[in-house]
């Protein structure tokens, strides 16, 4: 399929109308297919007609899938180990013993970025139960291997991880700029770059200063194929600097469908001398994940991934989301929303800013509230706390600028007719609150945490 290349180098289908109902039934025909593909017999569901047929087909096939994985290891628990030396879902195959402490796995590339580098670069993958299982696991190696740590990353990152770097004062010095003074003998400089942010990560590469001993990129929010990761790469490139790409699998890489939980950690370095301590690391992240008990489950590794059928999927479901976002932030821009819309620079979701200062609990009832308004007048929109299914999931958020307590709206893939459906039925709900303008936080208030 030809591409047309975007901001930052995203690519979208290039055709006529790629959203066109016609269109979008045929993706989701496709989607369905992969999936049913994967099962032992085929369900042999109906064409879909309706956004509703395609959820209720995608939820009965990911049961299935779950199930057969479940019956085909039915005797493997954390003492047992399988009779065979290799086990195999998909395009993974394991091997383990014990509690799976010493767990092996093999699968296809996550990044293309990475894969087209292999003549240059020795590159490691090592697989979690979740992404900040994983983002745990790395720190913990890194702690053992390089002793203290500078760790610049941007204010508006992800709150969780900088939750979890306070967690070790004294070892981790978190800085918000890119720049600063150089690292002292004693201390690693690593520049963080976070695709969750609200702020551009190019200018973040641009300022950052030359002592940079490692780059860590949390991709979760970035297509597996994303030109934004291929420019990542090559800057690190360029510079000599190992790399490091932390990220959740559960957002953009199951279809739409909540497999299972699963997190990676990809460390990639030039084959030279410069970096021999990244295979230090590598051995201590493992012993890490063994350690903290963070082995992913096998029967969480998706049974579709790696085949040419599904990066098509996943890379057009990513730009249909991408879309939506953009069609419903111009939407809102032009209404007393406007003032209360806060973008994200990978363009998956979108916040509003209730007017007023909400407690969490509040945020909360209103988003349930939110939700059951919207999904009575037939638009598929449901309270969820992740982002990239086949509907709009809109969830409580901590703004990580503000701090206040905040919407967080995914539109999802879903057609861009009912996208903007969404947008209008957003902005009646809003006024009937009497909320649209954003306002300062209160300091008496409980508020959601840095």
């Amino acid at each position: 399929m030809k591409t047309v290349q975007r901001r930052h180098g995203e690519s979208t289908p290039d055709d006529a109308s790629p959203d066109a109902p016609a269109a979008f039934v045929a993706r989701k025909q496709r989607e369905i297919a992969l999936l049913d593909g994967c099962l032992s017999h085929s369900l042999a569901l109906p064409p879909v007609g309706t956004l509703a047929h395609v959820l209720e087909q995608k939820l009965k096939i990911a049961a299935a899938l779950r199930a057969e994985r479940s019956l085909e290891s039915w005797a493997i628990t954390e003492t047992a180990r399988p009779e065979v030396q290799t086990w195999q879902t998909g395009a993974y195959r394991f091997t383990y013993g014990y509690q799976r402490a010493d767990l092996n796995v093999q699968g296809p590339p996550i990044y293309a970025a990475l894969a087209e580098k292999t003549r240059v670069l020795t590159e490691e993958t090592l697989y979690t139960t979740s992404g900040m299982s994983a983002i745990a696991a790395f720190v913990t190696g890194l702690l053992a291997v390089r002793g203290r740590v500078e760790w610049r990353m941007p204010r508006d990152g992800y709150g969780e991880t900088r939750e979890l770097l306070e967690r070790f004062p004294g070892r981790i010095r978190i800085v918000a700029s890119p720049r600063g003074r150089a690292a002292t003998p004693d201390t690693t400089r690593v520049l963080m770059v976070d695709s969750a942010a609200q702020s551009g990560v190019f200018a973040r590469l641009a300022q950052s200063s030359r002592d940079v001993a490692l780059l860590v990129v949390d991709t979760t929010c970035y297509d597996q194929a994303s030109g934004r990761i291929r420019r990542i790469v090559r800057w690190a490139q360029r510079r000599n600097v190992p790399v490091v790409m932390l990220r959740s699998h559960a957002k953009l890489d199951c279809l739409g469908i909540e497999f299972g939980r699963m997190g990676s950690i990809v460390l990639a370095w030039h084959r030279d001398d410069t970096a021999a301590w990244m295979h230090d690391l590598v051995a201590e992240v493992r012993n890490a994940i063994r350690l903290i008990g963070a082995a992913p489950i096998p029967a969480h590794f998706p049974p579709f991934v790696g085949t040419d059928e599904y990066r098509a999927c996943t890379a057009a479901r990513t730009a249909s989301m991408m879309r939506n976002v953009r069609r419903m932030q111009r939407t809102l821009r032009a209404t007393p929303l406007g003032a209360a819309l806060t973008p994200y620079q990978h363009g998956l979701y979108f916040t509003l800013s209730p007017r007023g200062t909400l407690r969490i609990r509040d945020t909360r009832r209103a988003v349930n509230a939110l939700a059951e308004a919207l999904a009575a007048e037939g638009l598929p929109v449901r309270h969820a706390g992740s982002f990239g299914f086949d509907f709009v999931a809109v969830e409580w958020f901590p703004d990580p600028v503000t701090h206040r307590n905040v919407i967080r709206v995914a539109p999802g893939d879903i057609p861009p007719s009912v996208a903007l459906r969404v947008a209008d039925g957003l902005v009646r709900w809003f006024a009937r609150q009497g909320h649209g303008e954003a306002e300062p936080p209160a300091d008496d208030q409980e508020l959601a945490a840095p």
